[in-house]
């Protein structure tokens, strides 16, 4: 009897099961003379490795997507750890690693503006994506117009909020840099509030915790939302050259 190889022809089947790499991998090892020697075990597991790699990386492409990060490319392998500048290999390394997310603490990362606040929290959302982590991204000006945006009785508001609550990271960029609404400032507290023990917040901010008072105009509130996010966090305090001029002179010079 002829042997029937495998050719691209077949791809429909499996694209069909939704099995893409795993039935690329298997026509490229039926065609492939260097794969002869492998056993049937060997050839399955190599498809299906493949497949697993491929899925994954789908995965982490829409919850990097769903998250609205500014730059979904950024990733703590591209930090650059220059002379001058408060950022340790180790920290880094075991922030990405993401036990903080699994122990739901918060993180604070503080600096003077353009030190790379906004880039290591993008680029610890990316880690998450990676471990399958759920997260959102919100400048808070921006997350307080959309909020703005709908109806109390909105139902699309309720889900918005429920996203919000319930996702693993919410990053919460440029926090009080301007002064916000007593409204706005009682609906943080309330998606605070909402997210203990169920989630990691992270907060980029110019400003220490202890300032964060100016911004907000009700004490109460503002010891509320103060003590829920700084009485679980670790703190990045981050110094150094300004990020935004040196990644400019780099490219200038490349």
């Amino acid at each position: 009897m002829q042997e029937l190889h495998l050719t691209t022809d077949d791809m429909p089947l499996f694209t069909g099961l939704r099995m893409t790499a795993f039935g690329e991998a298997v026509i490229e090892i039926a065609n492939d003379p260097a794969c002869d020697e492998w056993t049937f075990s060997q050839k399955i597991r190599h498809a299906l490795e493949r497949e697993s790699a491929a899925r994954s990386e789908r995965r982490m492409l829409k919850l990097l997507k769903a998250s609205r990060t500014p730059n979904p490319a950024a990733c703590v392998e591209d930090i650059h750890y220059l002379d001058g500048r408060t950022l340790n290999r180790d920290v880094i390394a075991r922030l990405a690693a993401c036990r903080w997310i699994e122990q739901t603490t918060n993180l604070l990362i503080l600096g003077s503006s353009s030190v790379g606040k906004s880039y290591l929290a993008q680029a610890l959302v990316n880690a998450a994506c990676r471990r399958d982590y759920t997260a959102a991204y919100y400048r808070l000006d921006d997350l307080a117009n959309q909020l703005a945006v709908y109806q109390r009785d909105d139902p699309a508001r309720l889900r918005f909020l429920e996203t919000l609550h319930s996702c693993d990271v919410l990053v919460l960029d440029d926090f009080l840099t301007t002064p916000i609404t007593s409204e706005t400032a009682a609906e943080l507290l309330n998606i605070l509030a909402a997210r203990e023990r169920r989630g990691s917040t992270v907060v980029t901010s110019q400003f220490d915790p202890v300032d964060w008072y100016k911004s907000l105009h009700d004490a109460v509130i503002a010891e509320s939302i103060l003590n829920r996010i700084v009485s679980n966090a670790e703190l990045v305090q981050l110094d150094g050259p300004n990020m935004r001029r040196h990644l400019a002179d780099t490219s200038a010079n490349a």
